[in-house]
C-alpha cells in the first residue's frame, strides 16, 4: 500500500477491511457466525451505558436512527437484544441485552483486547498517539465540510 499521505482514505479503508476481518475470524474461531462487525458498536454501547432508547443508542454509536434500527432487527431476530418498555415513559422502547447477548461481553472485551495489541504491534505510545490524532483531524475535517449527519466518531 502506498505510504503517501495522499492515500490517507485508502489506508483508512484497508484498515477498516481489515480489521473487520480480524473480527470476523475472532468470533468464528469462538463459534460466533452470525454477528457481523457493525453489530458490535451496538453491543459495545449496551455493554458500557445498559439499556438505551433506540434515539440514545444511534447517539452512542455516531449513527443514524434508521440504520440502528436495522441493526437492532437483526439482533433481536437472533437472540442478542430485545425491547421493553422504558419504565420513565411506556412510550418509548429501550433496547436490553439479553442473556445470549450478554454472554458476548467477555468474548468482545477478548477480541477487542487482542485486536488493539495487534493493530498497535511495534509502535510506541506517541505513535499511537500521534496517529490517533490525526485519524480524529481527518474525520473532523470531512464531516465538517460534508454537513452530513455523523457517521463514525473520535475516542480519545
Amino acid at each position: 500500500m502506498e505510504q503517501s499521505t495522499d492515500a490517507v482514505i485508502a489506508l483508512a479503508a484497508a484498515v477498516r477491511e481489515q480489521a473487520n476481518a480480524f473480527l470476523l475470524r475472532a468470533l468464528a474461531e469462538r463459534g460466533v457466525t452470525d454477528l457481523l462487525p457493525a453489530h458490535g458498536a451496538v453491543l459495545h454501547a449496551l455493554f458500557r451505558q445498559g439499556p438505551l432508547s433506540m434515539s440514545a443508542l444511534a447517539e452512542a454509536i455516531d449513527r443514524r436512527k434508521n440504520t440502528v434500527t436495522g441493526l437492532i432487527k437483526t439482533l433481536e431476530e437472533r437472540g442478542y437484544c430485545r425491547r421493553e418498555p422504558d419504565p420513565a415513559d411506556a412510550r418509548v422502547q429501550r433496547i436490553v441485552l439479553t442473556a445470549r447477548g450478554e454472554g458476548l461481553r467477555g468474548m468482545q472485551e477478548e477480541i477487542s483486547a487482542a485486536m488493539l495489541r495487534t493493530a498497535w504491534r511495534g509502535m510506541d505510545r506517541e505513535e499511537r498517539e500521534a496517529c490517533v490524532r490525526g485519524l480524529c483531524a481527518v474525520l473532523e475535517n470531512l464531516k465538517r465540510d460534508a454537513m452530513l449527519p455523523p457517521q463514525g466518531e473520535c475516542h480519545e
